[in-house]
């Protein structure tokens, strides 16, 4: 599992990981803005369906997402593409278009933008510290405030 980067993060990756996600938060907040007001862009269907069912049952869901999205879509293909291609960059590349691909449909483009930041913020932890539990605790700040805390003031 260590091949992955799973492992328990030092303060300072711990520390980054949490601030990342909140500086992703805002520069996704910004980006996804701009876009609605230049492109007249609607929020899809799909955040306010994630913030219908309970609180735990949303928990679990974020806690799910964070963990399985990090192991699969970071972790594991970063790697494994950094070993074929010998660029990490090119690995964090196809993962994170991969991923974005694979929301898009559920998503729309005005979620995508967001999650087109967020990716670059959490991929940027990942080369910086290849440590996928930094990169979870990323994941879980911006998962917390944009889909457990910010539908509850729009």
């Amino acid at each position: 599992m260590t091949s992955i980067g799973l492992r328990v993060p030092r303060r300072r990756e711990a520390a980054v990981g949490i601030g990342a996600g909140l500086f992703g938060v805002v520069l996704g907040l910004v980006a996804v803005g701009v876009a609605v007001v230049t492109l007249r862009l609607e929020q899809p269907e799909t955040l306010w369906a994630i913030s219908r069912p309970s609180l735990p049952a949303q928990v679990t869901i974020v806690a799910t997402a964070v963990i399985t999205e990090e192991l699969l879509w970071r972790g594991y293909p970063i790697e494994r593409l950094t070993e074929l291609t010998g660029n990490v960059w090119l690995g964090a590349a196809v993962s994170g278009f991969v991923f974005l691909a694979v929301h898009y449909p559920a998503w729309g483009l005005v979620r995508v933008i967001p999650q087109a930041v967020f990716i670059l913020v959490i991929v940027g932890v990942y080369v910086w510290s290849p440590n996928v539990v930094a990169c979870m605790l990323t994941h879980d700040v911006i998962n917390t405030l944009t889909i457990l805390v910010s539908p509850a003031f729009l």
